[in-house]
């Protein structure tokens, strides 16, 4: 009995051996690319600003990932990115291969060495009060259309506020700008209006931020205001980076993309806030 079953597994084990499985070379995934290769230059006679440039090839996408730059993020080949405080910061690169065969990335880490310096210019004045110690604060008007929101970057179609149409919670709302040290405040009383909680008052507090004032880079060549990714102005679903419209001694108008509660922008929603001073 016990010959037939050591006859019996032998015969398995033979079997098994000769079975092997299916092979077919011609179907075999592409190897996975090789990092993107980048340049990092330093703007002539500017250490606060850097050139950044794609020298990789054959890309079908690609995303720079710039933490305390400005921008943020880009996707162009060749950009300049902005730093307003001294430090070190990391640049990532991640691109995708037009064959498809995956998505590497690549990093460097630069320094800056020194906080950039800023004269008080005529666009400073108007929005942080002459540059004075104390700042400036806005407040949404209680004119109509203090908020706007629509579809499009031009298309306010969806809503307009009229006289007197928001909450008092926000007519208290405070949006301070100083222009030393670019500080940001936002000052609301203790209770802010959340619009994904059914735009009930509720108490928040983001705490003091800095600002970037950008020359130019909006959409049609319109300055641009940059706040820390927690803060806003006029309503909490705004974006924080806001084109501005209009700026005078008695009137800010801004247009910012309407953005979900974890940040990320709306494919579609635009708003346009009305503010006064406080």
């Amino acid at each position: 009995m016990e010959k037939k079953i050591f006859l019996l597994m032998a015969l398995v084990v033979a079997v098994l051996a000769g079975c092997k499985p299916d092979r077919d070379d011609d179907n075999q995934l592409p190897d996975a690319p090789g990092a993107p290769q980048f340049s990092v230059e330093m703007v002539a006679g500017d250490s606060n600003r850097m050139i950044i440039k794609d020298l990789s090839s054959g890309n079908f996408q690609r995303l720079w990932d710039l933490p305390g730059g400005t921008p943020k993020n880009s996707t162009k080949a060749l950009d300049t990115i902005a730093y307003s405080k001294k430090g070190f910061y990391n640049i990532t690169l991640y691109v995708s291969k037009e064959d498809g065969s995956g998505s590497p990335s690549a990093s460097k880490k630069i320094e800056i060495l020194k906080d950039a310096k800023l004269a008080c210019n005529p666009k400073f004045g108007l929005l942080t009060g002459d540059c004075e110690p104390q700042g400036k604060c806005w407040t949404l008007t209680r004119a109509p259309g203090a908020v706007k929101v629509g579809p499009t970057y031009d298309d306010f179609s969806w809503y307009t506020s009229p006289i007197d149409g928001l909450q008092n919670e926000q007519y208290d709302d405070g949006f301070c700008f100083t222009f030393d040290n670019l500080v940001f405040q936002y000052k609301n009383n203790t209770a802010t209006v959340n619009p994904w909680n059914g735009y009930q008052a509720e108490a928040y507090d983001p705490g003091i931020s800095d600002f970037v004032y950008l020359e130019g880079t909006g959409i049609s060549g319109r300055d641009q205001i940059l706040l820390a990714d927690n803060q806003f102005v006029g309503v909490w679903d705004c974006d924080n980076l806001l084109d501005v419209v209009k700026l005078t001694a008695t009137e800010l108008v801004v247009r910012g993309r309407q953005r979900m509660q974890n940040g990320t922008p709306n494919p579609q929603g635009w708003f346009e806030l009305t503010f006064v001073p406080q």
